[in-house]
């Protein structure tokens, strides 16, 4: 059967590696604090332009976590960036913002803007390892915030321990379709339904006869 083609483009989610990479925040407010905290958990080096700063904000600043500019911002100023955030109340500097990122060619997402934005942010919950996403495409926040709540709620200790099990198989196995037939023993087959029945010992032994039975038992790294 022919797979019907969407009436418009979809958007194409990516989870960003940021760690070290230099991130611009335009706005002090609420909601640009919830970008910095975010941007900061990733690793990112984040400098903000806001006259005004939340007390969160602020506290970050005086601790060095971030460069904090209280000024308006000035053209020019997203040069030397990876990536542009703008949440700021003032339309006329989002859009500006937004204009002068994209002809540098860089990543630009503007609060409330859906239309001047390269991408989305999307509503997320992480437990462990496991990051939970989802989004709306800008279109529905408070509705992509509540299945996130709820699919987040499903995620118990044992996915988290399963995650990092399946993280410390595909560090020390070869590459292959032996790993991953182990990896979805581990996490969909016999071997995840023996640990999330708690018994552990039956589970080893499986993930052994499986080693074995792959014949990457003698390989591992």
């Amino acid at each position: 059967m022919k797979r019907a083609m969407p009436s418009h483009a979809l958007d194409y989610p990516v989870c960003l590696r940021l760690e070290g990479r230099s991130v611009l925040l335009v706005g002090g407010g609420a909601i640009a604090e919830g970008r910095a905290l975010a941007v900061l958990d990733a690793g990112a080096r984040l400098r903000v332009i806001a006259p005004e700063a939340t007390a969160t904000l602020r506290r970050l600043a005086a601790d060095g976590r971030l460069e904090w500019q209280p000024r308006t911002y000035e053209a020019g100023d997203v040069r030397g960036h990876h990536l542009v955030l703008a949440a700021t109340d003032d339309v006329a500097v989002g859009r500006q913002v937004a204009a002068e990122a994209r002809d540098l060619g860089l990543w630009v997402n503007t609060a409330d803007e859906p239309a001047l934005c390269d991408f989305t942010l999307p509503s997320v919950g992480r437990r462990g390892p496991i990051t939970v996403a989802v989004s709306s495409a800008g279109r529905a926040p408070a509705l992509a915030s509540h299945l996130r709540k709820t699919l987040t709620a499903q995620v118990t200790r044992h996915h988290i321990w399963l995650a990092r099990l399946s993280g410390w198989l595909r560090e020390h196995l070869p590459r292959g379709e032996a790993r991953q037939r182990v990896l979805k023993q581990v996490a969909v087959g016999d071997i995840g339904a023996l640990l999330e029945r708690g018994e552990r010992k039956a589970a080893w032994a499986r993930l052994r006869t499986e080693l074995e039975h792959s014949k990457i038992l003698g390989e591992t790294r």
